[in-house]
């Protein structure tokens, strides 16, 4: 069951990618209601922030990891992923008036997807053993 699953899941990783990359555009232009995760840490979002660029960019490198050579294909991540967290946050800027662009959160993101690329190595080997 687990080998078909995984199986599945890399048949579909780049159709995946671009779901969450979508997924990611919707809830940063559109008005999300405000929920309390239960942190008592402040600007929470910027963890939020962080976690939602770091899956993207797991996503994406598993998506491409057979496409690309191995060192250009993390950096076409990095820098594709940057410049989409920095388009979003100007469209919030720009099109919304119930959203702010914030260069924190950009901060976050770049944050995010740097601990992806740190870890993204470790994570294919421990998913090669299933």
């Amino acid at each position: 069951m687990l080998q078909r699953i995984k199986k599945l899941l890399e048949h579909n990783a780049l159709m995946i990618a671009i779901i969450a990359t979508i997924f990611i555009a919707i809830l940063s232009l559109t008005s999300v209601p405000k929920f309390d995760l239960g942190f008592k840490l402040k600007s929470s979002d910027k963890y939020l922030h962080a976690l939602a660029y770091f899956t993207l960019s797991l996503i994406w490198y598993f998506a491409l990891q057979n496409k690309l050579k191995k060192i250009s294909f993390k950096i076409f991540v990095i820098i594709a992923l940057i410049f989409y967290g920095i388009i979003l946050e100007a469209l919030q800027g720009g099109l919304t008036n119930y959203r702010t662009a914030d260069l924190f959160d950009v901060f976050a993101n770049i944050f995010g997807i740097a601990i992806a690329t740190l870890l993204f190595s470790k994570l294919l080997r421990w998913y090669k053993t299933i």
